[in-house]
């Protein structure tokens, strides 16, 4: 990618799937709908298609949303952040307000990660042939046409939304807790997503405190995200990012609060969280600085 595309969403890349979500007003109901897509098995496939709606139906679908899917660049976004945050600091906001809704991915990446990437066991692979088993096709055009109606959610009339989701609620498959199974993880997923006006204020305040040292974070979390890789964590990372966005959303973080850091800084308290046993010690306080820096001594 040159950057004047989209990015592409990912397992690997969850954090970066979390910082959009965390930023869109349905970000906390896509995110929902993908951990159900992570664990969902062959009974759950066959519950989804059989709602199928029909393709006739997903055209109709298709042609309303097509043309309200595009956002700025990745390239875009990315050259906003560090313009935006210098200007923020010196009382300009003009710029932040772009980076609250300038996406680094879009619907058409969205579907694609759901069809491919969390569902790729459902493909069949020939040669250089590679095809999706039917069934899971199906299944899959009603948790993308979920996904996307909630990604889409301030530019979708509220029928159409509904519509799409539809299949999908029908299905009756159960949103997961916000738990992962991780104590420790679990433990920071209920506290994050329990603050209060000063838990809020606390972390602004450190992400404030902490700019200075943002230049580490990328590199320890690449360190920590290779840690998963190796030892086959990516899908529960991603799983654990996508619950880190419902706890963003119902901690009372705004857009406004993961365009200016606060989503980095909790999205690195989730990724140490899930391999505190592998990360270098100096990766892993950085990752967790912001952390520390507003439970201790609670923590």
């Amino acid at each position: 990618m040159d950057g004047s595309e989209p990015m592409a969403y990912s397992v690997v890349g969850g954090p970066a799937l979390g910082f959009d979500l965390a930023r869109l007003p349905g970000g906390a109901q896509v995110a929902g709908v993908v951990r159900v897509a992570l664990a969902v098995g062959p009974e759950d496939l066959d519950r989804l298609a059989a709602c199928h709606p029909g393709a006739g139906a997903r055209e109709e679908w298709r042609r309303t949303h097509v043309p309200t899917t595009g956002t700025e660049s990745a390239a875009t976004t990315l050259r906003l952040a560090g313009a935006a945050l210098e200007e923020a600091a010196a009382g300009e906001t003009a710029l932040l307000r772009r980076l609250e809704s300038s996406l680094l991915g879009d619907a058409h990446a969205l579907d694609r990660m759901i069809r491919r990437d969390v569902l790729d066991w459902t493909w069949l692979h020939g040669g250089a042939v590679a095809a999706q088993d039917p069934v899971a096709s199906l299944a899959a055009d009603v948790l993308a046409d979920a996904a996307t109606s909630a990604y889409l959610r301030d530019r979708l009339a509220p029928d159409l939304r509904r519509a799409m989701a539809a299949p999908f609620v029908r299905a009756g498959l159960a949103l997961p807790e916000l738990e992962t199974g991780l104590p420790e993880l679990d433990r920071r997923l209920a506290g994050f997503a329990a603050s209060d006006d000063d838990a809020r204020r606390a972390w602004r305040r450190v992400v404030d405190e902490v700019r200075g040292h943002t230049a580490e974070w990328a590199p320890a979390m690449h360190q920590a995200t290779w840690a998963l890789s190796v030892t086959e964590r990516l899908r529960a990372a991603c799983d654990a990012q996508l619950a880190a966005v419902i706890a963003f959303v119902d901690g009372g973080f705004t857009g406004r609060d993961a365009a200016y850091g606060v989503w980095n800084a909790w999205s690195g308290t989730v990724q140490a969280s899930l391999v505190t046993d592998l990360l270098p010690e100096h990766d892993a306080d950085v990752l967790l600085r912001a952390w520390r820096a507003v439970h201790t001594p609670a923590d």
